[in-house]
C-alpha cells in the first residue's frame, strides 16, 4: 500500500491542510453571503457565529498543518519556515504563500473581538483582506500541495472561486441599488404612517 511508504506527519499535514483550506474557503463564501444579504437578514448573527467559528476551527486545522510539517522527517522543516514568508527551503515561494494566507486570518479572527475599538468602518475595511487570504490560500494548496498536480488542481479552484467570484460582484454591485431601496423603503413606512391606528388614543 503506498500510504504505508509514507511518513505519518506528512499525511497528517496534507489532510489538515486541504480541510483548513475547505473551511476558509466555506467562511469567506458565508462571510460574502452575509453581506450581500443573499441569505436573508432573519439569521444574521446565527451566521455570524458560524462565521467566527469556521475560521478559528481553520486556524486550528492550520495549526495542525504547520505543526506536523515541523515533525516530518523529509522536508525537514524549521519553526522559521512555516512562521516567516520566505524563509522555507522548500518551494519558497508557494509556502510563504501558505504563510502569509495564515497571518491574515489570524488577523482577521482577532479583529472580531477588536471590532469596538477599530469601529464597524474599520472592521469592514480590514475584512477585504479575506479576498486576499484566500486567494494566497488557494495559490499555496495548488502550488505546494501534491494533491491538487493535474486537472484536480483546476477544478478544485473553479469551485472555490466561483461563488467567491459571484458573490463579489453581487457585493461590489449591492452599494449602488441601496440608496434607491433605502429611498422606496422611506417612502413606504411614510406613506403607511398615517394610517397606522393608534394605541389607546396616543399618537403612533
Amino acid at each position: 500500500m503506498l500510504l504505508a511508504h509514507l511518513p505519518l506527519a506528512w499525511i497528517v499535514a496534507r489532510a489538515a491542510g486541504m480541510v483548513a483550506l475547505a473551511l476558509l474557503t466555506l467562511s469567506t463564501w458565508l462571510g460574502l453571503a452575509m453581506s450581500t444579504r443573499v441569505l436573508g437578514t432573519r439569521h444574521q448573527k446565527r451566521l455570524l457565529g458560524w462565521h467566527r467559528t469556521l475560521v478559528w476551527t481553520g486556524l486550528s486545522m492550520l495549526v495542525l498543518h504547520a505543526g506536523s510539517l515541523l515533525l516530518d522527517p523529509v522536508l525537514h522543516f524549521g519553526l522559521p519556515s512555516v512562521l516567516v514568508p520566505f524563509a522555507s527551503p522548500w518551494h519558497a515561494g508557494a509556502v510563504a504563500m501558505g504563510v502569509i494566507a495564515g497571518w491574515l486570518s489570524l488577523m482577521l479572527a482577532l479583529s472580531f473581538r477588536a471590532r469596538r475599538w477599530i469601529g464597524q468602518r474599520g472592521w469592514r475595511a480590514l475584512h477585504y483582506t479575506s479576498f486576499a487570504a484566500f486567494g494566497l490560500a488557494l495559490m499555496h494548496a495548488l502550488y505546494a500541495g501534491t494533491d491538487f498536480a493535474g486537472v484536480r488542481g483546476p477544478i478544485v479552484a473553479t469551485v472555490a472561486l466561483a461563488p467567491v467570484l459571484w458573490l463579489g460582484f453581487l457585493r461590489i454591485l449591492e452599494p449602488r441599488r441601496s440608496p434607491a431601496r433605502a429611498t422606496v423603503g422611506t417612502a413606504a413606512r411614510r406613506a403607511a404612517a398615517p394610517s397606522t391606528p393608534s394605541v389607546a388614543g396616543s399618537p403612533c
